[in-house]
């Protein structure tokens, strides 16, 4: 399908409601700089162009909407064995919160797309590549 969206494009922000408003398989790559439940609180450093930008890296289900974890128990079972298997709530609500992003992502992508994900060292504890691949296919990975 035709990008809906100019090409070389840079968006900030939630993602989720940019990305529902984009035709599938029109993406060529996607880079993904996720928050890393690091359960620590940023702020931009005053005097800095950022001043006053702050975010919080700490993940309860507060953050998640149980819709999302609805979708993917019902319709990718392997996805949400994966979320299960997560050993805090944090670390459960954070992947919710990532997963219903890369299940539409998978959708954007053409059929030679790629996704490219930023990890760190607090995502030590996930097998990035068992929960990106967790869909069947193996994009980007």
């Amino acid at each position: 399908m035709p990008a809906n969206w100019s090409n070389r494009t840079i968006w900030t922000g939630d993602n989720l409601p940019i990305m529902r408003g984009m035709n599938s398989q029109s993406v060529d790559l996607i880079y993904l700089d996720p928050p890393f439940n690091s359960k620590t609180d940023y702020a931009a450093p005053i005097g800095s162009e950022a001043a006053g930008a702050a975010f919080r890296d700490t993940w309860t289900l507060q953050d998640v909407d149980i819709a999302w974890l609805d979708l993917i128990e019902a319709k990718h079972g392997k996805l949400h064995q994966v979320i299960q298997a997560a050993m805090s709530k944090s670390d459960k609500s954070f992947l919710s919160y990532i997963a219903v992003r890369l299940l539409k992502m998978h959708q954007l992508l053409k059929p030679n797309g790629l996704i490219c994900v930023k990890c760190n060292d607090c995502r030590k504890s996930l097998d990035w590549k068992d929960f990106l691949s967790s869909k069947g296919k193996k994009k980007g990975i």
